[in-house]
């Protein structure tokens, strides 16, 4: 075999163990995970959602993926059907929508003022609990759809079972509970058996150093951002 050969065949090798290194996932970090910073399509401990029980490509974690598809098929049985809308988001994701709705609303507004419209439906990237695979969005996104009709059964029926199945309305009615942070989301439910434990780590772990990389970011300590939003959630959740 010549040196030529040779040395080709160790270059092809070399190429191809390169490439391969690359593709192999590197192990996600406590806080990397917390903060959705980890490729969530590729990890183990998430699934795809089939469409009988979502409107377009989502993923959960695959014990939450479990109850939920429990929960759908017993408000079936009565007649709701219920699909998830959203699900797991990574902090890219998030940051898109954060700083689409910055660029939208920092034209008539100072940074603080701006921060706080955005927060009142949407969550800073790196703290939000779809980061965690954990929560979910229900059905619709429109406060109006659910306080009649149709809407007003769907979520009537998720008020009085949701819990059977660990989920919970996180974000509840703030003029009657008196809890700080985003409005109310009769949409949005949290499977809490998983979701307690990543808020917990939350608090513990992470630090307005860490929240970073997005438009204002700098900012969120000055409304005090994980104890009024990450932790202003309903106190039947905690």
């Amino acid at each position: 075999m010549s040196f030529k050969l040779i040395f080709l065949l160790f270059f092809v090798c070399l190429i191809t163990f390169f490439i391969q290194s690359s593709c192999i996932d590197k192990p996600v970090s406590d806080k990397e995970r917390l903060m959705g910073q980890f490729n969530y399509k590729t990890d183990a401990a998430f699934i795809k959602l089939p469409l009988s029980y979502s409107t377009k490509e989502i993923y959960l974690r695959k014990t939450v993926y479990e109850k939920f598809k429990a929960m759908a098929d017993s408000a079936a049985k009565d007649g709701i059907t219920l699909k998830v809308l959203s699900g797991t988001r990574s902090y890219s994701e998030q940051k898109t929508i954060w700083d689409n709705k910055w660029n939208n609303y920092f034209k008539n507004d100072d940074s603080v003022a701006c921060m706080r419209k955005i927060l009142l439906y949407s969550s800073m990237p790196s703290a939000s609990r779809h980061h965690w695979g954990t929560d979910i969005d229900i059905n619709s996104l429109e406060p109006s759809y659910f306080a009649s009709g149709k809407g007003l059964k769907e979520y009537t029926w998720l008020v009085n079972n949701a819990s059977r199945f660990g989920f919970c309305q996180v974000y509840d009615d703030m003029k009657k509970t008196g809890r700080t942070g985003y409005q109310e989301e009769k949409w949005h439910w949290s499977y809490l058996p998983e979701s307690n434990k990543m808020l917990k780590e939350y608090r513990t772990k992470i630090a307005y150093s860490d929240i970073k990389g997005f438009k204002g970011s700098n900012l969120a300590y000055k409304i005090n951002f994980i104890t009024m939003f990450v932790d202003g959630i309903s106190l039947k959740c905690k």
